[in-house]
C-alpha cells in the first residue's frame, strides 16, 4: 500500500512539476515586475524579454518630454542592453537557430518589436557583407554587438555645401548635394559591446563585420512609412581642407531630385499584375487602379497592407511613388512576367510571382 501511494505521488509531481513549467516564463514576468515595483531592480539585475520591454517602453516615453537629452536617453537604452542576454531570449533565439542566407552579399533583418516609440531589430552578417554609409535621421540608435565583431565609423554633419551636381539614374534626375562631416567613432566592437548615436551626433554611420556578426538594434522612434535614409559616398582619400578626421561627403537630395516617367499600355500594365511571394510571411500584390498600378505589401494573402502606386520609367521598371525604391518586374523566355526585385537602397528583394 506504501509503494502505491509512493508511485501516485511521484506520477502526481511529475504532472504538477510539466504544468508548473510550462509558466515558468509568465512567472519570471511576473517576479521581474514585482521586484521593480517593490525597487529590486538595479544596474545588475538580469532582464527577462517582456522586463526588458516594459522598461524600454516606459523608457522611450521620455522622447514626448521636451527638451530630449538624447545622450542620456541612449546611455540608459545601453544599460537596459547590458542588461541582456539575448541568445536566450525565445524569440531571438529562434531567429538565430533558422538563420537563412537568404541573399548573398546582403545582411539578413528580422523585427524583433514594434512600435511608435521605438523598434528592436536584429541584424545578421556574414563575413564580407556590411553596410555603407547612411543615416537614420531624427532618431537615435544602440547598437549592441550579440556575437562576433564589427569595425563601425560614425559621423557628425560639419556642414552642408553649396555644391551640387545632376545625373540622370534610372529614368530618375538625381541631385547630388555635398557635405562635409567629422569622424567621431572608429572603433571594433565585439560581443557583449555597444555603440551609440544621436539624432544630432555619430547619426552618419557605417558597419564592417570582421566575421559572421549578429547585431540588436534599438532605433527611437521607430521607422515611418515616410522615414527616408541618405546614404552617403566619403572621399576618405585625404581629410578635407587638411582638417583632422573631417571628410567630404555627398548623398542624394530628395527634395532637389524628380522621377522621370513614361506612360504604357494598358496590356502592358496587365502584365504584371498578381501576387508575388518574398517568404511565408511576406507577400506583394500588385493590381490596377485606371490607368496605374498599384502594390500592397502584406504578412498574409488575407491581410490587408499599405497601398503606394508605382510610375513607369521603363517598360518593366517602376518607382514607388513618393519613395526612392524601385520595382522591376522580371520576365521568363515566353515574356511573361515570373518575378519582380524590390530595391532599397543597395538592398534587392526578390519576390516570385504565385499568381
Amino acid at each position: 500500500m506504501d509503494d502505491f501511494k509512493r508511485r501516485e505521488f511521484i506520477k502526481l509531481s511529475a504532472i504538477g512539476f510539466a504544468s508548473i513549467a510550462l509558466q515558468l516564463n509568465s512567472i519570471s514576468s511576473y517576479a521581474q515586475s514585482a521586484n521593480a515595483h517593490f525597487g529590486k531592480w538595479n544596474s545588475d539585475t538580469k532582464l527577462n524579454w517582456d522586463a526588458f520591454l516594459e522598461r524600454l517602453t516606459k523608457l522611450a516615453k521620455i522622447q514626448h518630454q521636451l527638451p530630449w537629452d538624447q545622450k542620456i536617453y541612449t546611455q540608459k537604452v545601453k544599460q537596459l542592453l547590458l542588461q541582456c542576454n539575448f541568445p536566450e531570449f525565445e524569440n531571438i533565439k529562434k531567429e538565430i537557430e533558422f538563420y537563412e542566407n537568404k541573399i548573398p552579399n546582403q545582411f539578413e533583418a528580422a523585427s524583433l518589436h514594434h512600435e511608435v516609440d521605438f523598434q528592436i531589430s536584429l541584424f545578421q552578417f556574414e563575413k564580407g557583407e556590411n553596410i555603407s554609409h547612411h543615416d537614420h535621421p531624427d532618431m537615435t540608435g544602440v547598437i549592441n554587438v550579440v556575437s562576433g565583431n564589427i569595425l563601425t565609423k560614425n559621423y557628425s554633419i560639419e556642414e552642408q555645401l553649396s555644391t551640387t551636381r545632376e545625373i540622370i539614374k534610372n529614368g530618375r534626375k538625381e541631385v547630388m548635394q555635398k557635405c562635409v562631416i567629422r569622424e567621431i567613432e572608429n572603433e571594433i566592437f565585439t560581443n557583449g559591446d555597444v555603440s551609440l548615436l544621436t539624432a544630432h551626433e555619430g547619426n552618419i554611420h557605417t558597419l564592417m563585420p570582421k566575421e559572421y556578426t549578429q547585431l540588436v538594434d534599438v532605433f527611437t522612434p521607430a521607422y515611418k512609412p515616410n522615414s527616408k535614409t541618405n546614404w552617403y559616398t566619403v572621399n576618405e582619400d585625404g581629410f578635407y581642407k587638411g582638417r583632422e578626421n573631417v571628410f567630404e561627403a555627398e548623398y542624394l537630395n530628395e527634395s532637389l531630385s524628380e522621377i522621370k516617367t513614361i506612360t504604357l499600355s494598358e496590356e502592358k500594365l496587365n502584365r504584371y499584375i498578381g501576387t508575388y511571394k518574398i517568404s511565408d510571411e511576406n507577400f506583394i500584390k500588385v493590381f490596377r487602379t485606371d490607368k496605374q498600378i498599384v502594390f500592397e505589401r502584406t504578412r498574409s494573402l488575407d491581410t490587408p497592407g499599405q497601398k503606394m502606386s508605382l510610375l513607369p520609367y521603363e517598360d518593366n521598371k517602376f518607382w514607388i511613388e513618393g519613395q526612392n525604391i524601385r520595382f522591376v518586374f522580371n520576365s521568363d523566355n515566353n515574356n511573361a512576367t515570373e518575378s519582380l526585385t524590390l530595391c532599397i537602397a543597395e538592398r534587392k528583394i526578390t519576390a516570385i510571382k504565385i499568381k
